[in-house]
């Protein structure tokens, strides 16, 4: 059986309920119902009026009246939900498109919204922070179990932020299926902040971006030609006075390129090292004897287990063979693979 807490006093007005789920101070609330792990609250609309939401006029022509649910924040850590009785009405004006609407309570519905608008603030933050199963696991400890697939929705469905004035660009490309299809990734460089993705890596994509969005003063790109003329292309109207300039990273790769193959083209210049010469020279110039180091030990002196028992199962197979034993008895007697032994 529903029950409602009122302080009897203040009246009617001071519903414990009111002061917990502000958007139901307009509603008339006539029903609360504890279903255990949720809590289910009935409550309906009592202003006589409400507006059109193509033109703005407002009627008071009711058509008819329906149920419908909305989801709201969690209380003592179980969900609500409210189930609402909100009416339909006749559009006054003739010129409107919408002849019947649905009315919607501020700050608590929207049109075919399964949640209020705190609760969908609440998720978007969460989906914005964690994503998918850590969202989902962090929405269930506050009282409101969602699915990954619905932060996703909730995320993909946030409108692009704007770009506004970009500076500095950084080009470069990524694999969307390596070998086979790239992209384009642009990236404000005062923010290092990615602002935009393009569908292909070709002149004319990364041309037709700065038509769009002049100003442009510097343009930081890899070494790809295509992103030179592109630049080249959309230089006219998009960057007119842009500086074309290699970044960090592809710098260090040509380099790193550049030093290995003028390696491997003088590989033959190399001179091997003596091997009578087994002294060593320190940096005052005195010579001093090698250091024997162990083949089990690492070069920070710590024992290698695998090193080591191989050595000692080389070590064992050898004693065994200098006895004239076959290989079929030392394998039996060490308890080895045959391969491993005659190996």
């Amino acid at each position: 059986m529903g029950f409602i807490v009122l302080h009897a006093p203040a009246g009617e007005n001071a519903c414990c309920l009111r002061l917990f789920c502000p958007a139901l101070r307009e509603m008339d609330v006539f029903d609360v119902e504890d279903l255990g792990g949720t809590m289910l609250i009935a409550a309906r609309t009592v202003a006589s009026e409400a507006p059109c939401p193509e033109c703005g006029l407002l009627s008071t022509r009711v058509h008819s009246r329906y149920r419908r649910t909305v989801w709201d924040l969690a209380t003592g850590g179980r969900p609500v939900k409210i189930e609402l009785e909100v009416r339909r009405f006749f559009c006054g004006d003739p010129s409107c498109g919408r002849e019947i609407f649905a009315e919607q309570i501020d700050g608590l519905t929207q049109r075919h919204a399964r949640r209020s608008n705190a609760l969908r603030a609440l998720l978007t933050s969460i989906a914005i922070a964690l994503a998918g199963r850590a969202g989902a696991r962090m929405a269930c400890l506050v009282g409101v179990p969602v699915s990954r697939s619905t932060l996703l929705r909730i995320l993909r469905a946030l409108p692009d932020p704007e770009i506004g004035q970009v500076t500095v660009l950084g080009v470069d490309d990524f694999a969307k299926k390596r070998g086979n299809s790239y992209g384009t990734v642009l990236v404000d460089m005062d923010t290092h902040r990615p602002i935009d993705l393009l569908d292909g890596r070709t002149a004319t994509d990364l041309a037709t971006w700065l038509k769009d969005h002049p100003g442009v003063q510097v343009i930081c790109r890899d070494r790809a030609g295509s992103y030179a003329d592109g630049a080249r292309e959309g230089a006219p109207e998009g960057a007119p006075e842009a500086t074309q300039v290699a970044d960090r990273f592809h710098l260090w790769q040509n380099l790193a390129t550049a030093l290995e193959k003028t390696i491997r083209a003088h590989r033959s210049c190399l001179q091997e090292v003596p091997e009578h010469d087994t002294t060593i020279r320190d940096d005052i110039g005195s010579e001093s004897e090698p250091v024997e180091r162990p083949k089990t030990l690492d070069s920070y002196g710590n024992e290698r287990p695998m090193v080591a028992r191989t050595h000692e199962r080389y070590a064992q197979v050898q004693a065994l063979r200098a006895k004239s034993l076959s290989l079929n008895a030392i394998s039996r007697e060490l308890g080895l693979a045959f391969r491993t032994v005659r190996k």
